[in-house]
């Protein structure tokens, strides 16, 4: 099951990233060139919040069967002075809420904003934050495809 898992959270990173510069450029360029809100940027941001959901649920039940948890959560010291077992027992979990709830915000926002410009600010705004947020938190050390 973990290793299962595991692929999926690998492959679904892809996704993920997809759908955050999808709306990350939808929402600048609807800034930029004051285009009306429209079914393109909700959908691009619905996109992104959703991916990031599932991805975050995965992540959670890897966190919970991970042996590289468990093995810091036994010596959580020594856990903080070994940079992979740190990153993996609080900085990606860190990381990743951040960013969703950052993209949630952003998404919320938006659709509450009073204006079309407010909204792709908003978004713009939150989508970003949350993009550089997900990449910091990305162990990009990690075989970049599933099994490999």
């Amino acid at each position: 099951m973990y290793i299962g898992l595991l692929h999926f959270h690998n492959a679904m990173r892809w996704l993920v990233l997809l759908a955050a510069v999808v709306a990350v450029v939808v929402a600048v360029a609807g800034f930029v060139r004051g285009a009306p809100w429209g079914r393109g940027a909700k959908l691009s941001g619905l996109a992104y919040l959703i991916t990031m959901d599932v991805q975050l649920l995965v992540g959670f039940i890897l966190y919970g069967v991970s042996p590289i948890v468990r093995a810091a959560m036994g010596d959580v010291s020594l856990a903080m002075s070994d940079s992979e077992m740190r990153f993996f027992l609080f900085e990606h979990l860190l990381l990743m809420v951040v960013a969703v709830v950052l993209v949630h915000l952003g998404y919320a926002m938006s659709k509450r904003a009073a204006s079309a410009r407010r909204a792709y600010a908003r978004a713009s705004t939150f989508y970003t934050l949350g993009l550089i947020a997900l990449l910091l938190g990305m162990p990009w050390w990690r075989p970049l495809l599933p099994g490999t």
